[in-house]
């Protein structure tokens, strides 16, 4: 995938209340942009380090700019919550994702009986598969490292995606790198020790787990590879 229109480079300057970023331009105005990310960034808050944007024209919005990219050393990293699952519904219309099985169909946002929801469900004929993306923007020595901060909401994905594998149907966790400088995966314990020993649980009962990488060559980004992972 790719964005419309030119990219607007800038200088990001810091966050405020989560969705919002102050950038200077070349010109060196200042403006506010949209953050599409509600995680803690860590290692994509540096002041001064190079930040690429989109400028929005739809009417009614609050910002003008919305943050898309960021430079870690020489590296891009997509900062976009909403590219993984974008990149993954490519995938799953078109070649399919590394060791899943060929899909009859697919929906996106799927509500289950329980209330909660997961990002895709497919149909596989003779049962269904369950699908749920996380994006990751943090590496650390070479390590893509999730979550960034504490998420019930994270380890209730997991548990619901474990009750869906007991029931006979296959249950994917599937994780996103938004950055080419990672080798391999783990769950930041130190972070989230909850979610880093429930993601190890639901492996053990039947969830699969697949790490994907992204190339980022703004304004273009695609899924390169898979990663290695480490639960434990």
């Amino acid at each position: 995938m790719r964005f419309d229109g030119p990219l607007v480079p800038g200088r990001f300057l810091r966050r405020e209340k989560r969705f919002l970023a102050e950038v200077e331009l070349a010109d060196h105005r200042r403006i506010w942009g949209h953050v599409p990310n509600t995680g803690a960034l860590t290692g994509c808050l540096v002041p001064g380090q190079e930040v690429l944007l989109t400028r929005e024209s739809r009417p009614g919005r609050k910002t003008s700019h919305t943050w898309r990219f960021c430079k870690s050393r020489e590296h891009w990293v997509c900062v976009d919550t909403l590219v993984p699952n974008r990149l993954v519904a490519e995938a799953l219309a078109g070649p399919g994702l590394p060791g899943l099985p060929p899909l009859i169909s697919f929906r996106p946002e799927v509500s289950l009986p329980g209330g909660g929801r997961l990002d895709f469900a497919a149909d596989l004929g003779d049962r269904l598969l369950f699908l749920e993306v996380k994006s990751i923007t943090w590496v650390e020595d070479g390590v893509a490292l999730f979550p960034d901060g504490v998420t019930s909401r994270g380890q209730r994905h997991l548990k619901e995606l474990a009750g869906l594998a007991a029931q006979g149907h296959e249950a994917w966790q599937v994780f996103v790198v938004q950055r080419a400088d990672a080798v391999r995966f783990r769950p930041a314990a130190a972070v989230d020790p909850a979610y880093a020993r429930e993601l190890a649980r639901v492996a053990a009962q039947g969830v699969k787990i697949l790490v994907l990488q992204e190339k980022v060559d703004p304004p273009e980004i695609t899924l390169a590879q898979t990663l290695p992972f480490d639960l434990y």
